[in-house]
């Protein structure tokens, strides 16, 4: 028997906003859509401390920014810091949090209390609400998502469902797991909105009168149908759809989990074991002192100054560059090997940035690896895995292949975020060196098995 219960808090901007998801956007946010909320998962298993998982309604938060705001949550609350788990939706279409409690941009302070408001209330909410029952499994296929990497490779379809049932029988909250990015809103969109998970949210709870909480899964290379593969040839891949086109897809997705409410619980799931471990995983360039860091940022702001004919201090070292780079490919006219080139490389130059220099106090330097937490919440019959990265499909369908006869899944975007997570498979691939997400990953082809093997050895 355990207690548990969900509540949430609007995080809506009140401002307009700087906004992330893609690299060239020029303007801050334009109104709303839809609005953005904090959900908080009240877990506490009989005889021990209380947990509590806050998913919040935004696109990524670097570690330190989560981990702050966690110790913030834990000093308003009472709830030991280490118990309270963070992630993200991962919409493209909410603020700038990348840096949020760190940022000192007025616009920043102020989003950063609303934040700390909002999860504060939904925390106590849930803890308020708690009740004993247990959490009911069913399962349902959705087919939202493609893999943009190849629109002929494999998706996951599974869409999960937990309903939270208390002792009469009666359900009081509802969760759902589904592994998809939510872009069908794309560079071209300047409204919050938490993109195809708003229309899905908002139409069940009216019909139910209870929360619906979203747990992100291995997103990393899915992408809804209406974006098809990413091919960075395309200089106009990240313009999206339009809000008609993601009420269609929203449509699909309340379809598939109706059905899935309607059939018989696969399991009962009235017991959790949660182990937290951290994983020193290789990086994809070794170690590196601080000089050979800024060595190898030199070497391609020189190359890409020469592309982009402008002097090497005014080369960007942020996501904005990647809108210089598509305008000059337009400008000279460059056929798609050329363009996948200079994108790719760009890539892997922010992404090198981001984790070397911005993220260098993470790194052992010496031995060229990154430390990254792993936690997972063991209810017997579901496995799931939470790390801070875009973790790739092929990862999630490895940590399923451990555990049959159990739902094994992975929660990215959890507890911050330090990139894209390839499986090494997916380094083989036909044209990898021309893949988003093997191109812009910082990590070395094997550091999705050495991270796996030590969260398979803590469930063992």
């Amino acid at each position: 028997m355990l207690k548990t219960a969900i509540a949430r808090a609007d995080i809506t901007p009140r401002e307009s906003v700087p906004l992330m998801g893609y690299g060239d956007r020029t303007h801050n946010s334009e109104g709303v859509h839809d609005p953005l909320f904090a959900y908080a998962w009240w877990l506490e298993p009989e005889g021990c401390e209380p947990l509590v998982w806050i998913v919040l309604d935004l696109c990524l938060m670097s570690p330190s920014s989560a981990g702050r705001l966690a110790r913030v949550i834990s000093g308003q609350t009472g709830i030991d810091p280490d118990r309270i788990l963070l992630s993200m939706t991962h919409t493209h279409s909410g603020p700038d949090t990348v840096f949020i409690g760190l940022n000192d941009e007025p616009w920043a302070e102020r989003y950063y209390r609303l934040l700390i408001e909002a999860c504060t209330r939904a925390v106590r909410s849930a803890r308020s609400r708690a009740f004993p029952g247990r959490i009911e499994l069913r399962t349902a296929r959705s087919d939202l998502g493609v893999n943009r990497r190849d629109t002929a490779r494999p998706i996951d379809p599974r869409v999960v469902l937990l309903s939270l049932v208390d002792e009469t029988g009666s359900e009081k909250g509802f969760l759902f797991h589904y592994s998809c990015h939510l872009t069908v809103l794309g560079v071209d969109n300047y409204r919050i909105s938490a993109d195809w998970l708003g229309p899905v949210r908002g139409q069940l709870e009216e019909e139910l009168g209870m929360p619906v909480m979203f747990l992100q899964g291995a997103e990393g290379n899915v992408d809804p149908v209406s974006r098809g593969a990413l091919d960075m040839a395309d200089p106009d891949q990240a313009v999206g759809s339009s809000f008609e086109v993601l009420d269609e897809l929203a449509g699909g997705m309340i379809a598939a989990l109706r059905r899935g409410r309607d059939s018989g619980a696969e399991a009962t799931l009235d017991a959790l074991s949660v182990q937290r471990r951290t994983a020193a995983l290789p990086l994809r360039y070794g170690g590196l002192s601080r000089e050979q860091v800024q060595e190898r940022i030199e070497r391609w702001k020189e190359s890409f100054a020469g592309f982009l004919e402008i002097p090497g201090q005014e080369v960007p070292e942020d996501w904005s560059i990647n809108a210089l780079i598509k305008e000059q490919a337009r400008r000279k006219g460059l056929g798609d090997a050329e363009t996948r080139k200079w994108v790719a490389e760009q890539f892997t130059y922010t992404s090198f940035i981001g984790i070397y220099r911005i993220g260098g106090e993470l790194i052992d330097s010496g031995k060229g690896r990154i430390p990254c937490p792993a936690t997972v919440l063991d209810f017997g019959a579901l496995k799931i895995l939470g790390v801070p990265m875009e973790v790739l499909l092929d990862v999630a369908f490895d940590w399923q292949r451990r555990f049959e006869g159990s739902i094994a899944l992975v929660c990215g975007l959890f507890g911050g975020w330090i990139g894209y997570l390839p499986h090494r498979s997916n380094h083989e691939e036909p044209l990898a060196g021309q893949r988003y997400e093997t191109v812009s990953t910082m990590f070395a082809p094997d550091a999705s098995l050495e991270l796996l093997e030590t969260a398979e050895r803590m469930v063992r």
